[in-house]
């Protein structure tokens, strides 16, 4: 019961701003995670009882059975996905279907590298949990992180570090503020105070800065008063490689990092060099070589030596993935692009996910609960066709 008011009362309070990475746990469709390792795709035919699972061919492999909240969580990762009934609680299955461990709900994270965290109310400290549900890393953080090339995110008592897949420190709780490992690297804030903006789907603009706490002696300053934190950037034992006076800042990939000074965004390399001048609206990291890039208002995608390769001419699109990109229009109309800008896929869409193992998820209809849903593969054909049944009304 705990659970289901937890979740609800973040339905009613998020807003949906896009069809990927909205912010809501109510996305308006569900998308697969590219981290995920299981080729199962989600389907509802009804919130109650109604999630299942099908196969690339558009075969029912898990029959509709698990409760649902938007289109949020369930994927499979390790073979595992955390699924949740209404007597039960949640639980993670196998590919298969079957019940393997108990979860808990107080954690969201996924399976990775072998190990899940998982927060313990009894002594609010995290831990982490392995495939057989025993607690291998004594819960001893204030709060954890799941792994993510080879370290995992730890913070004790207010300061950010890493451990290893033993529990052991990696690099020592010091800094004001971490981000996971990307690409072999990862961004830190050595100290505070001051305001740093996320980039995730439900912070800035949406909510205001964080205020990232200072190491010291406790500020006195007010936080209006307070400036911008600038980034450092750390190796996988922990040495600081630079130290940039940039205020935005998000993941390496590909060997490169989008940074701006708070009016423009760029591009650096490991060593800190601007490989791309400081001059588009914003910026996302690379993927299958291309990177998004908004411009006049519009968004587009370069190549690593910065030039234009599809033009500005996108109200939204999503990173390339399996050699096509999700772009949509100002009438919420969604289409397929391949990596020079034309249509991989004639159709469009009033939702569409990423290519993922294959299939791409898709909807038809303005009304959520009265529309049409499919996975489609790289040709555009449905292999697999559903709807929900739920009988809620938009």
């Amino acid at each position: 019961m705990f659970r289901w008011i937890l979740i609800s009362i973040a339905l009613l309070t998020l807003a949906v701003v896009s069809p990927i990475g909205a912010c809501s746990w109510d996305y308006p469709i569900w998308q697969k995670s590219k981290k995920s390792d299981t080729p199962l795709f989600r389907f509802v035919v009804s919130e109650r009882y109604g999630a299942g699972y099908i196969n690339r061919e558009g075969k029912i492999v898990i029959k509709p059975q698990f409760l649902v909240f938007g289109n949020h969580g369930g994927d499979f990762f390790e073979g595992l996905a955390n699924v949740t009934t209404e007597h039960d609680g949640d639980f993670y299955i196998d590919a298969s279907g079957n019940r393997v461990i108990q979860a808990n709900y107080l954690s969201f994270d996924n399976f990775s590298e072998g190990l899940v965290p998982r927060w313990f109310s009894s002594t609010r400290k995290s831990g982490y949990v392995d495939r057989t549900g025993n607690l291998v890393i004594p819960a001893k953080f204030d709060s954890a992180r799941s792994f993510s090339d080879g370290l995992a995110l730890v913070v004790l008592g207010g300061r950010y570090g890493y451990i290893d897949r033993g529990g052991e420190i990696a690099i020592p709780a010091q800094v004001a503020y971490a981000s996971d490992f990307a690409d072999g690297h990862a961004l830190v804030i050595v100290d505070g105070p001051c305001k740093r903006i996320g980039y995730g789907p439900c912070e800035y603009p949406l909510n205001p800065p964080d205020v990232v706490r200072g190491l010291g002696a406790a500020s006195t300053q007010s936080p209006r008063d307070i400036g911008r934190c600038s980034y450092s950037v750390i190796d996988k034992t922990g040495k600081i490689l630079f130290t940039t006076s940039y205020i935005d800042a998000k993941q390496f990939s590909e060997g490169l990092a989008p940074m701006g000074d708070g009016a423009h965004w760029g591009y650096v390399d490991y060593s800190g060099k601007a490989r791309i001048p400081l001059q588009f609206e914003s910026a996302e990291p690379f993927s299958e070589g291309l990177a998004r890039v908004r411009t006049g208002g519009k968004v587009g995608f370069i190549d690593k030596n910065g030039t234009m390769i599809i033009a500005p001419r996108f109200h939204f699109a999503s990173d390339f993935s399996e050699h096509v990109a999700v772009v949509g229009d100002e009438q919420g109309k969604y289409s397929f692009i391949d990596p020079k800008g034309k249509r991989a896929i004639p159709d469009d869409f009033d939702a569409a996910s990423d290519f993922v193992m294959g299939l791409a998820h898709v909807r038809l209809g303005q009304n959520y609960y009265a529309s049409k849903w499919s996975y489609i593969n790289h040709c555009g054909r449905a292999v697999f066709t559903y709807s929900d049944k739920s009988g809620r009304k938009q």
